[in-house]
């Protein structure tokens, strides 16, 4: 009986807590923005007698910022709960406004995860069902129509969203019978935003129009696409596996033409789809994905590019191309370890302790070449220009600029690191000398992507 008399969000709340195997006695972060939603979760959880630590992440864009983050932490120690306020970065890029802030707030969220944390928000199901139709207005595949799911990975530990069923309406019943004060910001009714033009406009619309229950069918749909997504993502891990267990040479950004073209046009469109992902490379439009299986059909060296990627066809293999992580104006010369590289994007470390083994970690791509402490030189490539090898013969730098799939744009400024001998020693990026090998005097250089 005192279940029962608890009111509807704590028991819907505990019901859905239950599903995951939780940590007993480790305190939940909880993403805390002191409006209804975060407050009525924060509350709820509190009320259930569950640990938790608020999160609130002040963004600094407007000049009630600071006010709303002392509003936070003194409503969270009134429930006896610690609240840490963070600091979005003023470099937080994106699409657009509601892009930056929600980049720049999952990143510092993230960054206070550790091995086993948790992160719970409070999207409801209206949130869900909004993000089903800007998803949909934007043309997006199955993952975007998925929506948002209940758990995914952030930094080191999960995001969990325990309120994914519950309707709005629920949560604010139970702040109004509690009397639990919580801020409104005004960005929620301002019409620019696409979100709120949804929750304003288009959804009380479907419900004049007679679809009552708009919100939970669109948030039900969502989640069955969710199902399907999982799908996809269990049959590209089993492909990608095949895919590397048969081409073991190849690296991550490569792909072979022979396995793509044993798939189906629509399965190929679903690999190539995953691998972007996987590399956390911006997927192609439905139009350009056609141009690029046009190329893989044809198998003519070519580049194929779309907004934010790109990719070289070369030979029998697919490589994605990379944003280049020099410039043109670099200078020539020697370097030593311990000075900074000719290009972003990477950075030095030099382990004396031989021999080294590193592999990629967290999309990271490390490589590694074990040279001479002493002269070493950052160079240009000569036209005609061929490269010594350790056993005294010579191959054109143009080969293995090919073989290393440089892309043929860069190939006149990419920095490449030689030793007082002459020998190529590494093309960041691209290409690490297999002979390098650990000698009196030297030392492991490792050069890592950022």
């Amino acid at each position: 009986m005192e279940w029962l008399a608890r009111p509807e969000l704590e028991r819907r709340l505990q019901t859905c807590l239950q599903e995951w195997p939780l940590s007993s006695g480790r305190p939940f972060f909880v993403a805390y923005s002191g409006g209804s939603d975060s407050t009525a979760l924060l509350a709820a959880l509190v009320a259930l007698e569950y640990p938790v630590h608020a999160l609130h992440v002040d963004h600094g864009w407007h000049a009630q910022s600071p006010v709303w983050a002392d509003f936070c932490v003194t409503r969270a120690h009134a429930l006896g709960v610690p609240c840490t306020v963070l600091r979005l970065p003023p470099e937080t890029i994106g699409e657009g406004p509601e892009d930056r802030a929600r980049r720049g707030r999952y990143a510092v969220l993230a960054a206070q995860l550790q091995e086993g944390d948790l992160l719970l928000t409070a999207q409801h199901q209206q949130d869900q069902a909004e993000t089903f139709f800007l998803q949909l207005l934007r043309g997006t595949g199955i993952a975007g129509l998925a929506a948002m799911p209940r758990q995914k990975p952030l930094g080191k530990g999960l995001l969990l969203r325990p309120l994914l069923q519950i309707p709005k309406k629920v949560l604010l019943d139970y702040l109004q019978k509690k009397n639990i004060p919580y801020l409104q910001d005004p960005a929620n009714q301002d019409p620019r935003f696409d979100r709120v033009r949804v929750r304003q406009q288009l959804l009380p619309l479907l419900q004049e129009l007679g679809w009552q229950h708009a919100v939970d069918s669109v948030a039900r749909t969502a989640e069955n696409l969710g199902d399907v997504h999982a799908l996809v993502e269990d049959w590209f891990a089993i492909y990608w596996e095949r895919h590397r267990a048969a081409f073991p040479q190849l690296r991550d950004e490569s792909l072979s033409l022979h396995f793509l073209r044993e798939l189906s046009p629509a399965l190929q469109r679903m690999f190539l789809r995953g691998w972007l992902q996987k590399l956390q490379m911006p997927l192609p439009s439905q139009a350009r994905l056609a141009v690029l299986q046009q190329a893989l059909d044809s198998g003519v060296s070519q580049h194929i590019q779309w907004a934010g990627g790109a990719c070289w066809l070369q030979g029998h293999t697919l490589y994605l191309w990379r944003s280049p992580d020099f410039t043109r104006n670099w200078s020539e010369g020697p370097w030593q370890s311990d000075e900074p590289l000719p290009f972003a994007g990477w950075e030095c470390q030099l382990i004396p302790q031989l021999p080294l083994e590193l592999s990629p970690d967290n999309g990271h791509q490390a490589l590694t070449a074990e040279v001479s402490r002493e002269n070493l030189c950052w160079r240009r490539r000569q036209p005609g220009e061929k490269i010594r090898m350790p056993s005294g013969q010579h191959r054109p730098l143009k080969k293995i600029l090919l073989e290393a799939a440089v892309p043929p744009e860069w190939r006149e400024h990419i920095p490449l690191l030689r030793d007082a001998h002459g020998h190529l020693l590494l093309i960041p990026g691209f290409y690490t000398a297999p002979w390098a090998s650990a000698a009196p005097g030297s030392a492991a250089l490792c050069f890592i992507r950022c």
